[in-house]
């Protein structure tokens, strides 16, 4: 963005509230700064889940000893070097561990240096100076403009070098949201200052809850507290000294004698093996630390789950193949803003949700299974998976080597296994989104490896042939039938899809005047998601395929697309790994698939194009294959 585009920003627009604010009373005046700054914390609310994602990949990279680097121009700067300075004495971190850097350098701490934003060659330079550690260190850009070349700079040489890159801006859209180098773009939007331009104030204010939010977050995640009290702290004064008896007194009397007459080297082990967590050791019996030691040849069960955009299933079963108990929580798709945290709170739900069945003698998760198979939505990209692993290993006391981390699809693959006679096997998803991938079996084994992929974009870019994709399509036209019908273009009544359409939104059948259905598509208010809400609308139109024209012909659509085109790609002789039709099996999976009508139309376009599988599996039930998969193997 050049200059003569500055006014364009949210940060340098003029706030009509305060236009006056130099001809009111002094309390006045008060008063409406004070009303301005109310809008503040609400502008940071729609930021939480990148907020929650940037949290959980940085802190395996500190955990590890990495750095995190603020950099930022003015107030910004500023900001990042008060946040980076408060963390050695609140959380015990090394000093070396949080930089702050600001253009100008340290100068510009206490008297501004204005003109030193504007350089980009000298962020680059101040990066370059730090010799960045990609695998470890991260840069948080900061920038409410989110142009400063200062900043941009600094950003673009971490991003090149391989880092972890987070901007934190308010203003949208912006330079650094189009630059492509950053991972995450935290962007509060908390409006025009009360003096125009003057960013110190809300946009500053907004940027503080941020960076608290993220290091704090960051502290809380790697151990440094306990509940909500500082369990790391330095004793560097009398205050913090008095702080660290009242907590050492209040954890003496929680911890009911679990660590007594344990020697120091075994509490530091058993503080190492939680990853520094105090929560996992005090909240964990003693005799469950002990039990984590049984080898896996001694345990009796295993587990898989299926983890998908709808629900988060968990399977048990013995060594036999018996299921003995079954559980289910809500979606756990990484993608959708789900972070590590969420993704292990909702794992261990489903985990714990499946043990009611067994006796209370046999629910200690450190030696009950003897493997575990998760199959997570999400989990191949952002490096979840490094992630993860770890925090899932630890949960069920077990080691990487005994725990199969891998995407929901992977699950799938276990139906091809017993057709020897087969080297190939197409898996086709549709539930919320849809995806298609090819997996080739190895010349000296049973082993399959993915060797491609169509489809699967997300909700948002497509993933047509998913419940997602046919609700949109089918949301978007009773909108343009209500509109016409406002319009006086469409005189006839509703029709039967529009009607079954709006009262599965929850939408009163009334004069299209009084429906407004965008509304309350995106309304906050619903327990479901939107994703959720747009997904569920599928249902109507299925159960409408061939007894209404629009929704049949919706139907067709999304088929089409899937068969002729995600799928075709991996049908065409030139794509990577192909194996012919006669070698090649068809496993169809998900609950848009699963609708017999759906899926029997589905074969159907893939018969017309003359297009033949050596079998085709029909999968209801993935954690099942899983679990039976792991007892076999």
């Amino acid at each position: 963005m050049d200059l003569t585009s500055l006014s364009q920003l949210q940060t340098e627009a003029v706030n009509p509230r305060t236009a006056q604010i130099d001809q009111i009373s002094t309390l006045e005046m008060c008063r409406l700064i004070n009303e301005e700054d109310l809008r503040v914390a609400p502008s940071v609310t729609p930021c939480l889940s990148e907020i929650a994602a940037a949290i959980d990949a940085l802190t395996p990279r500190v955990r590890n000893g990495g750095r995190v680097i603020y950099v930022g121009a003015g107030t910004s700067g500023r900001l990042g070097i008060l946040d980076a300075s408060e963390i050695p004495p609140t959380f015990a971190a090394p000093p070396s561990q949080f930089v702050g850097l600001i253009a100008g350098g340290d100068a510009a701490i206490r008297r501004a240096q204005e003109g030193a934003e504007d350089s980009v060659a000298a962020g680059e330079a101040d990066m370059e100076a730090l010799k960045l550690s990609p695998d470890l260190d991260s840069v948080i850009g900061i920038a409410a403009s989110g142009r400063t070349p200062y900043v941009l700079g600094c950003l673009a040489f971490a991003k090149k070098t391989g880092c972890l890159t987070i901007g934190v801006v308010c203003a949208s859209p912006s330079a650094m949201g189009t630059s492509e180098t950053v991972d995450f773009l935290i962007a509060p939007l908390p409006g025009p200052e009360v003096v125009t331009g003057s960013t110190r104030l809300k946009a500053g204010t907004a940027t503080k809850m941020v960076l608290n939010m993220l290091s704090t977050g960051i502290m809380i995640r790697t151990g440094k507290t306990y509940g909500n009290m500082m369990v790391d702290l330095v004793a560097s004064n009398l205050k913090l000294e008095q702080r660290s008896r009242n907590i050492l007194r209040r954890l003496s009397a929680r911890c009911g004698g679990m660590t007594d007459g344990q020697p120091v080297e075994h509490c530091e082990e058993r503080l190492a093996s939680a990853g520094g967590v105090l929560a996992k050791v005090l909240e964990t019996p003693l005799a469950k630390v002990t039990n984590a030691q049984t080898p896996a040849t001694n345990r009796q069960y295993v587990l898989c789950i299926d983890g998908g955009a709808t629900k988060c299933a968990a399977v048990i079963a013995d060594l036999k193949g018996t299921v003995v108990g079954r559980g289910t929580t809500g979606p756990c798709n990484l993608t959708d803003g789900n972070g590590i945290e969420d993704a292990v709170r909702t794992l261990m739900t489903a985990t714990k949700d499946s043990l009611s069945a067994l006796s209370s003698s046999e629910c200690n998760l450190q030696s009950l299974f003897k493997s575990v198979w998760i199959g997570l939505a999400g989990i191949d990209r952002k490096n979840f998976r490094q992630s993860l692993l770890p925090r899932i290993c630890a949960s069920f006391g077990l080691t990487e080597k005994e725990v199969r981390l891998t995407n929901d699809v992977d699950l799938l693959v276990a139906a091809a296994s017993p057709h020897r006679d087969c080297s190939s096997a197409v898996i086709v998803i549709a539930g919320t989104g849809s995806v298609a991938m090819r997996y080739n079996r190895s010349d000296n084994g049973n082993v399959y490896s993915q060797v491609a992929r169509s489809g699967g974009w997300g909700h948002i870019l497509g993933d047509e042939g998913g419940g997602y994709a046919i609700g949109l399509e089918a949301i978007k036209y009773v909108l343009a039938v209500l509109e016409e019908m406002r319009l006086g273009i469409r005189i006839e009544p509703l029709e039967r899809l529009v009607q079954r359409v709006l009262e599965r939104l929850g939408c009163a059948i009334c004069g299209p005047k009084q429906i407004d259905l965008v509304s309350e598509i995106l309304v906050q208010q619903h327990k479901q998601t939107i994703k959720t809400r747009i997904a569920g609308v599928a249902e109507v139109v299925l159960n409408m395929n061939g007894r209404d024209d629009t929704a049949s012909a919706i139907v067709g659509r999304q088929i089409d697309y899937l068969a002729s085109r995600t799928v075709g790609r991996l049908l065409d002789p030139g794509c990577a790994g192909y194996v012919p039709g006669e070698y090649t099996g068809l496993i169809l999976s998900g609950s848009i698939l699963n609708n017999q009508a759906y899926q029997a139309q589905f074969l159907d376009v893939l018969e017309k194009k003359g297009v033949k599988f050596a079998y085709v599996e029909r999968i209801c039930d993935a954690g099942l294959l899983g679990a039976k998969h792991l007892t076999s193997s």
